[in-house]
C-alpha cells in the first residue's frame, strides 16, 4: 500500500488529495513497525562494522568508515562522529590532503547536527580551499545549513541582514555545484524564489518536477518535505498534511531519527483538533531525537510539545467528564433495571411455585399413570396366562377323558369275554408317574412359551458359577419349576407341594438352597422373581 500511494502521490498532488486519513493509517502502521525497520538497519551496521574491523587497507577502512557515518548520521549521531573523527584520523595516516577535507566535512557534519554549531563551523573554516572542496556540494550544503540555523536562533534584525545574503549566496553555490543532481537543484531553487517571496513560483516548480520525475522523487524524504512547508506557507493545510505524512513515512521506513516532517505534521495535525494523533506523533519524534541525540531538533520538538501535551490533556478532561456523564447516566439506568428486576423477581418467584406445585401435580399424576400401566401389563399378563393355561388344561384333560373312555372300553369288552384276570391286572399297573412326567412337560412347554427369557434372567439373580443349568431333555429343573410357579404369583409353599406332588419339606429345601446362591438379598428373592 506504501508503495503506491508513493506512486500516485506525485501526479495528483497539486490538484486533490488520495484520501490522507488511509496515509495516516499507513504512517501509523509504518511506526508500529519501526522495531523491524531498526533490526534490519542493526543487521546492515553489524555487517558494515565487521567489513571496518577486516578492511584490507587503510584507504579500504577509510571508505567503510564513511558508509558507516552516513548510516548512523540518520540513526545515532554519537556514533556517526565517532566514524568521522575516525576517517580524519586514517586521511591524516594517508597524508592525503582531499581525503583530510572529506573526513573533516563528515566530522563538521555531525557536530552540526549535534547542535555544535560554532564547533561545526570552526572545523570548516580550517579547511583549505582546494579544487576538490570549491566542487563540493556538500561543503556549500553545510555551510548553508549552520548559518540558517544561526539565523534561526537569533532575534537581532542586524544579524538576520547579516545571515540572509549569505544563505542566498550559499543555497546559488548548492546549484551550481550539483548541476548533475536536479532533485537537489529543483529543492533549492524552490527555497530561494521562497526566501525572494515568490511562494506561488516555488509551488509551481516543485510539482512540475514531481510530476516530471516521479520515480526520483517517491523515495525522496526531503522533496516532500520542502513541498509541505510550501502548502503550509500558502495556507494550504491539507496539501501540507498530505506531504508531510509521505515525508515522514520515507523517513521512518529509513529509520532517520533525525527527521523534522513528522513534527511538522503533529503540528498540522493538532491545528485541525486531531490532539490524540499530534500528541503521538510528537512523542514519537522525540523519542527518536533522544535516541539520535540530534540536540539540534530538540529545541523544535520542546517547542511543539507543551502546546500539544496541554491540548491533549484538555481533551482528556473532557472525554474524562464526559466519562463520568456516562457513568451517571449508567447508574440511574443500572438502579432502573434493579427494580425492574426486583420486580421481575418477584414475579418469577410466584411463577417458580406454580410451576413447582404443577410440577408436583404432574408428577403425582406420572406415577399414578405408571401404577395404572403397571396394574394394565400385569392384568393383560393375568389374562394371558389364565387363556393359555384354560386352553392347555382343558387340552389335557380332554386327553386324560378320552384316555380313560378308551381304557373303560377295553375293560368293559374284556369282562365280556371273560377275561377278569387281564383286568385285573391292568387296574394293578399305575400309570401315575407317566402321567405326573406328562403333567411337567405339559406345564413347561406353556411356562417357557409365555415367559422365554424366564431361565436367562432367573439366573441373572444368582452368583457366578451358582446358575442353574437345563439338562438333558427337560424344560425345566424342580428348582426352576418351584420358582416358575412363584412368577405365575403362587407363593404358598404347601400349594405349590400340593402341584408339583412334593412333600412341603422338599418345596421348602429347593426354595432354601436357591436363595442361598442368589447375589440379592433373601427376603427380596420371591419379589424379584415375580417381577421377571
Amino acid at each position: 500500500m506504501l508503495w503506491l500511494c508513493l506512486c500516485c502521490a506525485t501526479a495528483h498532488a497539486g490538484q486533490q488529495y488520495y484520501n490522507v486519513d488511509s496515509l495516516l493509517n499507513v504512517l501509523d502502521a509504518v511506526i508500529d513497525s519501526s522495531e523491524v525497520y531498526n533490526r534490519q538497519l542493526q543487521h546492515e551496521l553489524i555487517q558494515y562494522r565487521q567489513r571496518y574491523d577486516n578492511a584490507p587497507s587503510p584507504e579500504a577502512r577509510f571508505d567503510i568508515a564513511h558508509e558507516l557515518f552516513l548510516h548512523y548520521r540518520k540513526y545515532r549521531l554519537d556514533s556517526a562522529l565517532h566514524y568521522a573523527r575516525q576517517r580524519v584520523k586514517i586521511a591524516a595516516d594517508l597524508g592525503e590532503p582531499d581525503s583530510l577535507s572529506s573526513a573533516h566535512l563528515d566530522e563538521a557534519d555531525a557536530l552540526k547536527c549535534l547542535g555544535r554549531l560554532h564547533d561545526a563551523l570552526h572545523i570548516l573554516e580550517k579547511i583549505p580551499h582546494t579544487p576538490y572542496i570549491n566542487n563540493n556540494a556538500h561543503y556549500y550544503y553545510l555551510y548553508h545549513s549552520i548559518l540558517l540555523s544561526l539565523s534561526q536562533m537569533t532575534t537581532d534584525p542586524d544579524e538576520m541582514a547579516y545571515y540572509r545574503p549569505l544563505l542566498m549566496r550559499y543555497r546559488d553555490t548548492v546549484n551550481m555545484v550539483n548541476r548533475d543532481d536536479p532533485l537537489t537543484v529543483c529543492v533549492n531553487t524552490s527555497e530561494i524564489e521562497k526566501c525572494q517571496g515568490h511562494i506561488n513560483q516555488a509551488l509551481e516548480k516543485l510539482l512540475r518536477f514531481g510530476e516530471q520525475s516521479k520515480d526520483m522523487v517517491k523515495q525522496s524524504a526531503i522533496y516532500w518535505y520542502v513541498l509541505g512547508e510550501t502548502y503550509r506557507d500558502i495556507g494550504d493545510n491539507q496539501g501540507a498534511k498530505y506531504c508531510f505524512t509521505m515525508s515522514s513515512i520515507i523517513d521512518k521506513r529509513n529509520c532517520n531519527k533525525t527527521y523534522t516532517s513528522l513534527q511538522s505534521l503533529a503540528w498540522v495535525l493538532y491545528n485541525e483538533g486531531d490532539t490524540e494523533r499530534a500528541y503521538h506523533y510528537i512523542t514519537c519524534s522525540l523519542g527518536d531525537v533522544m535516541a539520535s541525540n540530534a540536540r539540534s531538533r530538540l529545541s523544535l520538538v520542546s517547542e511543539y510539545l507543551p502546546i500539544i501535551t496541554a491540548a491533549y490533556e484538555q481533551k482528556q478532561y473532557t472525554s474524562a467528564m464526559r466519562r463520568n456523564i456516562l457513568i451517571g447516566a449508567s447508574l440511574i439506568a443500572a438502579i432502573i433495571l434493579g427494580i425492574m428486576l426486583w420486580i421481575l423477581h418477584s414475579r418469577s418467584k410466584r411463577l417458580a411455585l406454580m410451576h413447582h406445585e404443577l410440577a408436583e401435580g404432574n408428577s403425582k399424576l406420572l406415577t399414578l399413570n405408571s401404577r395404572l400401566e403397571n396394574l394394565n401389563h400385569d392384568l393383560v399378563e393375568s389374562n394371558l396366562i389364565k387363556e393359555e393355561y384354560i386352553g392347555q388344561l382343558f387340552n389335557l384333560c380332554s386327553s386324560y377323558i378320552n384316555e380313560a373312555e378308551k381304557n373303560r372300553v377295553k375293560m368293559l369288552a374284556k369282562l365280556k369275554s371273560g377275561k377278569t384276570k387281564e383286568v385285573e391286572q391292568q387296574l394293578d399297573q399305575s400309570t401315575m408317574k407317566e402321567d405326573l412326567s406328562k403333567l411337567f412337560y405339559h406345564f413347561d412347554m406353556i411356562f417357557l412359551q409365555l415367559f422365554p427369557d424366564f431361565i436367562e434372567r432367573f439366573n441373572g439373580l444368582l452368583r457366578p458359577g451358582e446358575q442353574i443349568e437345563v439338562k438333558g431333555d427337560n424344560l425345566l429343573t424342580p428348582e426352576l419349576r418351584i420358582y416358575a410357579l412363584v412368577r405365575l404369583g403362587i407363593n404358598d409353599s404347601t400349594k405349590i407341594a400340593s402341584f408339583l406332588h412334593y412333600s412341603p419339606q422338599t418345596v421348602y429345601n429347593y426354595r432354601m438352597k436357591t436363595r442361598n446362591r442368589s447375589n440379592i438379598p433373601k427376603d427380596e428373592f420371591a419379589s424379584r422373581v415375580q417381577r421377571l
